[in-house]
């Protein structure tokens, strides 16, 4: 944990973390002392509950305490976004890794009540046309205007972006309708990557609408390599700063951010910049459109510069895109999950771990 003032403290959780514990893991805190981690994968989802305090000596939470855990499905089970709810509960989402004839996609929500107690589940089907159905990407977010539950997702080797939405009733949650091709071919340039596009959603209670970024089908196949790393096609050419790794293959995208009503209206405008096709970016929302990102051009498009040391960029929209400040390089020398990018949906704060070795806190402040 790190408060902004250069204190930073680290708690060790009383569970022991496996890699199917902490493969896809998502984490909110409802409280200032209540932290749930929903992850898992090769194995069931799980749903875990930590309370936490702090020692005498500690200006920050610094123990950890078990108060739950709860376990969804099976072996084909994966878990996907969780969401603190205004009410104070708590909704995460799921899918099955497993291929059905009719290419369907069998879902589940799991929720607890603002008062707490025992999760519970409802499972559904969401149908599917070509393309991988068991690969999935996800974005829940809760709409400003009406309170209403949004979940989105993308299959990989799909066309569309598929919309759910649901209510929240004084116990439960309660799915009210599926749109399969919520966006899609019919959207033009801002249909979807069709491979393995990143999802971010933030509510703007400003505007009333929900705000959805993904990388588009608008892309460009940077370079590819042999078996001997010999370049053989791209838009990049044989620079002298490339690295030559076989059978690499390096491709960007242009990303769409779409604004959505709460009885589903869509407007669409572009981000000003290319992004690698599905590396994580984040969005925040204060008086205007915050973007986190990491860019991508023919120098940093090698495999090791944009993954372990890839720079950071920050802009935002307010009327039009400001040009891109340069937050840094990510350090993963001591961690690899340390280039990461963390972001507040609620606030347009910023961290991450830079190459100097220290977290750093970006605040962006509003405008007067």
């Amino acid at each position: 944990m790190y408060d902004g003032s250069g204190n930073e403290s680290h708690l060790p959780l009383p569970d022991l973390f496996d890699l199917n514990d902490r493969a896809n893991a998502e984490y909110v805190m409802t409280s200032p002392s209540d932290l749930w981690i929903w992850s898992g994968v090769l194995g069931q989802a799980t749903l875990r509950h930590y309370r936490l305090s702090s020692s005498a000596t500690s200006r920050l939470p610094d123990r950890a305490a078990r108060v739950s855990i709860t376990s969804v499905g099976d072996n084909d089970t994966r878990p996907g976004a969780l969401l603190k709810l205004a009410s104070g509960g708590l909704v995460g989402v799921w899918h099955q890794f497993r291929h059905y004839p009719d290419q369907r996609l069998e879902i589940g929500f799991i929720y607890v009540s603002p008062k707490g107690g025992i999760p519970s589940y409802a499972m559904t089907s969401v149908p599917g046309k070509e393309g991988t159905p068991v690969a999935a990407r996800w974005a829940l977010v809760q709409h400003p205007t009406d309170g209403s539950i949004w979940a989105f997702f993308k299959r990989d080797s799909y066309h569309e972006i598929s919309a759910l939405h649901l209510t929240e009733t004084a116990n439960e949650i309660k799915l009210d309708w599926i749109k399969p091709d919520f966006i899609g071919r019919k959207d033009g340039g801002h249909e979807p990557e069709g491979e393995y596009p990143y999802l971010a959603a933030v509510a703007d209670s400003g505007n009333n609408t929900i705000v959805l970024a993904y990388q588009n089908s608008r892309y460009e196949i940077m370079y590819v390599t042999d078996g001997d790393g010999n370049f053989l096609n791209g838009s990049c050419g044989q620079g002298p700063y490339h690295r030559r790794e076989p059978y690499f293959f390096a491709k960007r995208s242009l990303v769409s951010i779409v604004r959505v009503t709460a009885d589903g209206r869509k407007t669409f405008q572009d981000f000003a910049g290319f992004v690698e096709r599905t590396q994580e970016f984040g969005l925040s929302i204060a008086d205007r459109l915050w973007v986190l990102y990491r860019p991508i051009d023919c120098e940093t498009s090698n495999y090791e510069m944009l993954q372990r040391l890839g720079g950071v960029m920050l802009r935002y929209h307010d009327g039009k895109w400001s040009e891109p400040l340069a937050l840094g390089k990510l350090d993963v020398e001591k961690d690899y999950y340390a280039s990461s990018l963390f972001y507040s949906p609620y606030q347009p704060h910023f961290l991450m771990r830079l190459d100097d070795g220290l977290l750093h806190l970006f605040e962006a402040k509003p405008s007067r």
